[in-house]
C-alpha cells in the first residue's frame, strides 16, 4: 500500500502535527475493502513509528488509493493541517470530499459535516479565516460560495453564480452575474449582465 506523508510548516506549540519537523508526525494509508471495490474502505492514520493510532472507516475514495488523500491544508485556520478524502469527481470537474479537522486537544482527526457539504472546497486565498466552494452546472454555468469561521461555526458570507443569457431566438446576450452577500442578518443581492464571463 502506498503511504501519503504530509506535514505543516506552521509554528504551533505543543503538538508535533502542528509544527515543522524533519520527520512527519503522521502518515495516511488507504485500505480498500477489497481489490474489486478499491474505492470504498478506510484511512489508517499512523504515527512516526508506523503504529496505527486512528482508523477512519466507511469512506468512499474516488481514486481508490492514497492519491485521494490530502493533508496539506488547514481549513479552520488553527495552524494544524486537516485531512481531506476525495469522495467523488464528476466528468465536468465537480468534486466533493469528506473533511476531517485535526483536534489538537484530542490529537485525532474528526469529521466535519459543514466543510464536507461544500462542493469544490478550497482555501480562500484572500482570507485565511474563510473557505470557498465552486461547482459547474455546465461549461459556462458556475456557482460559488464563501464561508467564514465565526465562534467555531462556519457561516455563509457570500454566494453567486455566472450563467449565459439568451434571447427568444437563442442568440447569446450576456453573462448574468449574481452575487449575494450576508452581513449582520441582512441579505443583499446584486445582478449584472456583462460580456465578460
Amino acid at each position: 500500500m502506498a503511504l501519503l506523508c504530509c506535514w505543516s510548516t506552521a509554528a504551533c506549540a505543543a503538538d508535533a502535527w502542528c509544527t515543522a519537523l524533519s520527520k512527519p508526525a503522521y502518515s495516511f494509508e488507504w485500505v480498500a475493502n477489497s481489490e474489486v471495490e478499491d474505492n470504498t474502505g478506510s484511512v489508517r492514520v499512523k504515527d512516526a513509528s508506523g503504529k496505527t493510532v486512528q482508523v477512519l472507516a466507511n469512506l468512499e475514495n474516488y481514486y481508490g488509493s492514497s492519491d485521494g488523500l490530502d493533508a496539506r491544508r488547514d481549513f479552520n485556520n488553527d495552524g494544524c493541517p486537516d485531512l481531506v478524502v476525495t469522495h467523488s469527481k464528476a466528468g465536468i470537474g465537480n468534486e466533493s470530499a469528506r473533511v476531517f479537522l485535526y483536534s489538537r486537544s484530542r490529537q485525532r482527526f474528526e469529521a466535519n459535516e459543514a466543510l464536507s457539504n461544500i462542493g469544490g472546497l478550497d482555501l480562500d486565498p484572500r482570507d485565511r479565516n474563510c473557505v470557498t466552494g465552486s461547482w459547474k452546472g455546465g461549461a459556462q454555468d458556475i456557482n460559488w460560495e464563501q464561508h467564514c469561521w465565526n465562534k467555531g461555526k462556519l457561516v455563509l458570507m457570500r454566494e453567486g453564480s455566472v450563467s449565459p443569457m439568451y434571447d427568444e431566438e437563442g442568440t447569446f446576450q450576456c453573462y448574468e452575474h449574481v452575487e449575494t452577500t450576508y452581513r449582520n442578518g441582512k441579505k443583499h443581492t446584486r445582478t449584472d449582465c456583462t460580456q465578460e464571463f
